[in-house]
């Protein structure tokens, strides 16, 4: 063998130490990562962000693989454990669902009505009041001889339970002229006596609107608090 034949197969031979140990140090590698994150396990992930008590659908849940040291004790598993249920609160894309993030949808408690009336798609919602919400229901009443015109809260610390699409709704001023406003369905939560209260002012009233509350506020509300007028 000339010297060039055994530069080629030192080369060679080179070559191939080289490759074996590439090979041995990746083994090595996966087999220390393996044993750091352990065997992979299924879980539910979002698929998008989702809003406070918006309802969970299919196509906001993907499977996805992952550590199963990782995967809380709590997480959810299974699609079908979602039926029926909402976010509890915002909740960003990608997160790894777990039962603590997913409570019933917001219903009727014993001794509580649902009530649906329409407000102002302007001044009574304007976007900012979504389902689990809690508001005041204020109205503005028309004066009379004995009291000027004024602005009240009829209800008090109201759970949202749903808010529809807005729509076109005939109304009349009080020169009996009629025109078409947009209005936007609200269903509440209500007290048999807090129901027939909102049912009277609906009707008597010149315009309802809500005033949201901040999250935790549930502030009881003084007889001053209660009323406005002017004078």
């Amino acid at each position: 063998m000339n010297p060039r034949q055994r530069r080629g197969a030192l080369l060679l031979v080179v070559t191939a130490l080289g490759a074996i140990a590439v090979f041995l140090a990746v083994v090595v590698y996966v087999g220390d990562v393996s044993s750091r994150v352990g065997p992979m396990t299924q879980a539910l992930q979002l698929t998008r962000a989702v809003d406070a008590y918006e309802p969970i659908e299919p196509d906001m849940l993907e499977v996805v693989e992952v550590p199963e040291r990782w995967v809380p004790p709590t997480a959810v598993r299974d699609a079908q454990a979602t039926s029926g249920l909402v976010a509890a609160t915002a909740l960003p894309g990608g997160s790894l669902l777990q039962e603590g993030m997913l409570v019933p949808r917001p219903g009727v408690q014993p001794g509580y009505r649902e009530v649906a009336i329409v407000v102002d798609a302007e001044t009574g919602v304007a976007g900012k009041v979504a389902p689990g919400d809690h508001v005041d229901i204020l109205a503005t009443v028309e004066g009379d001889e004995q009291r000027p015109p004024r602005s009240e809260i009829w209800v008090s610390n109201a759970l949202v339970l749903e808010v529809g699409l807005p729509r076109d709704v005939e109304s009349s001023d009080a020169g009996g002229n009629f025109g078409t406003t947009q209005g936007v369905p609200v269903t509440f939560a209500l007290t048999s006596n807090d129901a027939l209260r909102l049912a009277y002012v609906e009707s008597f009233s010149v315009k309802l609107r809500l005033a949201l509350r901040g999250d935790g506020d549930d502030q009881i509300l003084t007889d001053d608090d209660l009323v406005f007028q002017a004078g």
